[in-house]
């Protein structure tokens, strides 16, 4: 006769990406953990005003926290607030941003599957938000390194059709082949193409191979940037096949002229095209 198996515990920490009430007082979360990848755990109780866990779940924070494995659903047993990121609390702009770098963690997550460096990303991506000077240089490069980490860096140095190095002059973008196309293997038809230039590939380019703090105080031209996050907006949802939602909210944002207003000056020139 075999003994069942007991319920087993685990400690780790994780960042709180999501989160959804549950029955009449309990909330489902779901964390990005170092060693586990997504953690999707119910958090007993956490809506009542007594609780002692229900200010430790909040969107956002950095716990650090015990989980016992359930039948059918896993449960918090202890919860610990190691960072909760106030500064991104002081301003809507830096709140949805950052809901925005944790939709994007979720998606390009999964259980079961640990990633330190997409871990770490986020992390550093919420800590250096609080105070970068340009949030949206920020979500550029987070968006940028998160695609290299997963796997799905878009093709910016050669033509994604022909192989062969892109010249220094407009291009376009297609989500579909993975990258830049020259103006030669320019399709008619079919891909949805957007504009590439110069300075929108340069800019990309450098965000890939720069840490944060060199490329803080960076400051392009309206429309390189605007270029840029439309490549990118579309390359991810054609990768994840979806769209994000956070995304959609800065959009509405951004049209309300709520948002925190973008700098302007020169683009990256610290290499040749």
């Amino acid at each position: 006769m075999m003994t069942p198996t007991r319920s087993r515990v685990y400690t780790t920490e994780g960042v709180v990406l999501r989160q959804f009430d549950l029955g009449e007082a309990d909330r489902l979360i779901t964390l990005v953990t170092p060693d586990r990848g997504l953690v999707r755990a119910v958090a007993r109780g956490a809506r009542r005003p007594t609780s002692k866990v229900g200010g430790h779940v909040d969107l956002l924070r950095r716990i650090s926290l015990s989980v016992r494995v359930g039948r059918t659903i896993d449960a918090l047993s202890q919860v610990e607030t190691l960072e909760s990121f106030v500064g991104l609390q002081q301003h809507l702009g830096l709140t949805l941003r950052a809901l925005y770098l944790a939709e994007l963690t979720e998606r390009f997550s999964v259980e079961d599957a640990p990633s330190r460096s997409v871990y770490q990303l986020l992390l550093n991506g919420l800590r250096f938000l609080e105070t970068a000077p340009n949030p949206n240089v920020l979500v550029r490069w987070f968006e940028v390194h998160l695609l290299g980490l997963t796997g799905f860096r878009p093709e910016l140095k050669e033509c994604v059709d022909c192989g062969d190095r892109l010249c220094p002059q407009d291009h376009t973008f297609s989500a579909a082949r993975g990258g830049v196309v020259c103006p030669k293997c320019r399709p008619v038809g079919g891909d949805i193409l957007l504009p590439a230039s110069v300075p929108t590939i340069k800019l990309l380019r450098h965000l890939s191979l720069s840490a944060f703090p060199s490329v803080a105080s960076l400051k392009i031209n309206s429309g390189s940037a605007r270029q840029a996050e439309r490549v990118l907006r579309q390359h991810i949802t054609h990768v994840l096949d979806r769209s994000i939602y956070s995304a959609d909210l800065l959009d509405d944002l951004r049209k309300s002229n709520a948002s925190v207003p973008s700098q302007t000056v020169r683009s990256p020139t610290t290499e040749h095209f």
